[in-house]
């Protein structure tokens, strides 16, 4: 398949930019080359066509290179997160079964002598992206390069190209927002801006400006830490035209800092069993609640409050092959186990996860509408709502916050939490604490939240 390829990018572009890192921009040639020895280092170990090969990329020019030299030789890459201890390392290994797994640096010393590829068949698998494991052990999806062009395509009808279009890469490729930053990136033949090292607000900005970014893709905390940037302050800059909000909830004091700077936000909603993106706002549609309409090729509906997912960027399956009633409808429509509804505008409003449903005193409690109201009071920064049992109601709503240096007010959190919200749905207890743990994925670990927290909650 022609459009995953960078040999093929290079013939057609050679002098296109390609990748910019460390200062420097690296053409579709250069990457090219760079390409070509990694092939023939894999070549040489005995890896071909169809193997499974293990990668724990990060945001660096080496593991991009190893991404598209395996994407060439049609080799499922297994993308192991940077993040995972060893032990969760060993189990992904186990499950997936790799013929090699890549460690060290692009070989400098390799003859690389490698020209033309032979087209990879579209619905090859081109990666086993793992979950972020909100539904119990993470699952590794098999995505091939079918739906990761659909992806790119129903991205581009959206969102749509510039010629001068540079997307800056800010999240490990192991997770499936960061790798479809290269894959459509690399479909389009444009350029991404690798973020130098670990998430720093004020190197992002200074990235974003230095090098003329166009495209950024983030999670809500980082686009917190961001605007919360005090040197430098960012107000989006000239060439910046949209920051893609997804992978958690998108609270609306965030939208509406952005809009007021000027910042094109347009929340997002997807998965990795759909290669990311399901539905995702337009620019006429920045800052607005929801998270934007089902994108082309993709089909959406709610059946009994959940999400489900139908169209050419899904999944073939998980690894191993343990998928159970609950992966798929009847009628074969993925199940998300998001909850949530459609505006009449066709806006898709995420509710939060069916499983992280409350049940107290029989009455259902969706912790995202409690935690937007928390995070509405001056001085609480997050928060996340959880239970407790409760001998008497079964579970009891309780939740853990983060402030900021000054605390907040108690007065006028219950004054709040009276006035908007039904006396089940109150939190009784809270518990403050400096931050709030996040999975791999940027998300909040609730199951983490609730073991940290539990012994240090008090009466609000």
């Amino acid at each position: 398949m022609r459009e995953l390829s960078v040999l093929a990018a290079a013939s057609e572009h050679p002098s296109r930019d390609c990748l910019v890192t460390d200062g420097r921009v690296w053409s579709y040639a250069e990457v090219a080359d760079q390409a070509r020895r990694a092939i023939a280092d894999l070549m040489r170990r005995g890896v071909k066509l169809g193997d499974r090969v293990a990668l724990s990329p990060g945001v660096d020019l080496d593991s991009v290179v190893w991404l598209y030299a395996l994407f060439e030789l049609g080799c499922p890459v297994v993308l192991l997160h940077p993040r995972l201890t060893a032990s969760e390392r060993t189990v992904i290994l186990e499950e997936t079964q790799p013929i090699h797994v890549v460690a060290e640096a692009i070989p400098l010393d390799v003859v690389f002598g490698v020209s033309d590829m032979e087209p990879v068949p579209p619905d090859r698998c081109l990666a086993v992206t793992y979950t972020s494991g909100t539904r119990g052990a993470p699952r590794g999806a098999i995505l091939s390069q079918r739906a990761f062009v659909a992806s790119h395509d129903a991205h581009s009808a959206n969102l749509g190209w510039t010629s001068t279009d540079r997307w800056l890469l800010s999240m490990p490729p192991a997770h499936v927002g960061g790798l479809s930053i290269l894959t459509r990136s690399l479909i389009a033949r444009r350029c991404v801006v690798l973020s130098p090292g670990p998430f720093d607000a004020a190197q992002i900005i200074q990235a974003l400006d230095e090098h003329d970014v166009t495209l950024l893709s983030v999670v809500p905390t980082m686009l917190g830490r961001l605007l919360a940037c005090q040197e430098p302050r960012w107000d989006g800059g000239p060439a910046l035209r949209a920051v893609l909000v997804g992978g958690a909830s998108f609270p609306d004091a965030l939208r509406a800092e952005a809009r007021a700077r000027g910042i094109s936000v347009l929340a997002t909603y997807g998965c990795t069993e759909a290669c990311s993106q399901v539905a995702t706002q337009r620019l006429d549609q920045s800052g607005q609640p929801g998270s934007g309409a089902p994108l082309q090729g993709v089909k959406l509906r709610i059946e009994n409050g959940e999400i489900q997912v139908s169209g050419r960027t899904l999944m073939d399956g998980y690894v191993p092959e343990a998928e159970s009633d609950s992966t798929w409808t009847a009628d074969g429509w993925l199940r998300t186990h998001d909850a949530g509804e459609l505006r009449p505008d066709g806006q898709l409003v995420v509710t939060g996860r069916l499983d992280d449903l409350i049940v107290t005193g029989g009455e259902n409690v969706a912790p995202l509408e409690i935690e937007a109201l928390l995070e509405s009071v001056p001085g609480i920064a997050g928060a996340c709502v959880f239970s407790v049992p409760h001998e008497e109601w079964g579970e009891e709503v309780v939740a853990a916050v983060v402030t900021g240096p000054s605390g907040f007010d108690r007065v006028t959190l219950n004054q709040r939490l009276v006035e908007q919200l039904a006396s089940y749905k109150r939190p009784k207890r809270v518990a403050i604490v400096e931050s709030l743990p996040l999975n791999p994925s940027g998300k909040i670990d609730r199951g983490r939240v609730k073991e940290l927290c539990k012994d240090a909650l008090e009466p609000i």
